[in-house]
């Protein structure tokens, strides 16, 4: 496959990264509380450059990936998305996935070269 073509279906060094993410938030937060968590969770997860999409409810299953049109997320940026989640008051059973391909299914994860 030419670079064109690995550059088209974001493949080899074009390879785009997310990770699933999983948190539990109070059930008895009231609805400003759901709010002010979620206006700062967006702040926070726009910092670093990222964007998710996924269920709702009081536990969430989402999907992180980058927040540019041709980016990737890097384990700092992971790392410090579950950081932030972990410290904040009332949320609980924060999970996360391992980096995976964010496009294609099961394609095993690049490690550029050093």
């Amino acid at each position: 496959m030419n670079k064109r073509q690995r550059k088209k279906y974001r493949l080899g060094e074009f390879q785009e990264l997310g990770f699933e993410l999983g948190f539990c938030t109070p059930a008895d937060w009231s609805d400003d509380e759901q709010l002010d968590f979620w206006d700062a969770a967006i702040a926070q997860i726009e910092a670093l450059g990222l964007a998710i999409g996924g269920g709702t409810g009081t536990c969430w299953d989402v999907y992180v990936s980058s927040l540019a049109e041709r980016g990737t997320v890097s384990p700092a940026q992971r790392d410090a998305l579950l950081d932030w989640l972990a410290a904040q008051p009332g949320v609980s059973d924060v999970r996360a996935g391992p980096l995976e391909d964010a496009w294609h299914d099961g394609a095993p994860v690049r490690t550029p070269a050093a």
